[in-house]
């Protein structure tokens, strides 16, 4: 019976530090805001104003509603649904030639987050964007690659005669002697042995 109640007592503990531990691994993890008042008074005051404009433009709407014969309602309500309608297909259109583009940048490995830079309205307009930003990205990676091997050119067989005395040697620090071996190899070597 004891051993059991020690049992209980250790698995008891043992859920609770890891609960700990999964309590500050969830703080770590928060990330926090912080503003000022004027700031967020700022924010608030803005929020504020966009819905005040949203509610006016409804109670508008709902007033020249009221004003209208039945046939003109229903010729607002169906001229509202077709600019929505109209809205939702061009932005599925948009859509389509973002996904269209993304498809064309994949087959030329280009990079696709350049999708958005490159979309327009038009099919052939966006194709001729891939076309310039195609010639422009192989410039671009030419002219890094070629700055990249540029580099300096190792100087073959060049000696250079160190003026360095081991008194003057043995007052360097570490990080100086440290640089002085790996500049000057064969001196090091004869230092150190001596």
């Amino acid at each position: 019976m004891e051993n059991l109640q020690d049992q209980n007592t250790i698995e008891t503990t043992e859920v609770t530090t890891d609960v700990e531990s999964k309590e500050v691994e969830t703080k770590e993890e928060v990330k926090k805001l912080e503003f000022t008042q004027e700031e967020l008074d700022n924010l608030i005051s803005k929020r504020l104003e966009r819905e005040k404009k949203k509610a006016q433009a409804e109670r508008e709407e709902a007033e020249k509603l009221a004003k209208m014969s039945e046939a003109e309602k229903q010729q607002a309500l169906f001229e509202k649904k077709v600019k929505e309608f109209e809205d939702m297909k061009k932005k599925y259109e948009l859509e389509k030639m973002e996904l269209e583009v993304i498809k064309q940048l994949s087959s030329k490995n280009l990079p696709t987050q350049f999708s958005k830079y490159l979309l327009n309205e038009d099919a052939e307009t966006s194709f001729n964007n891939i076309k310039e930003f195609e010639v422009e990205w192989q410039k671009a990676i030419e002219q890094a690659v070629d700055t990249r091997l540029k580099g300096k050119t190792p100087q073959v067989g060049v000696v250079t005669n160190t003026t360095i005395t081991k008194e003057q040697f043995n007052k360097l620090g570490f990080l100086e002697k440290q640089k002085f071996a790996t500049d000057y190899p064969e001196a090091y070597k004869s230092f150190m042995k001596l």
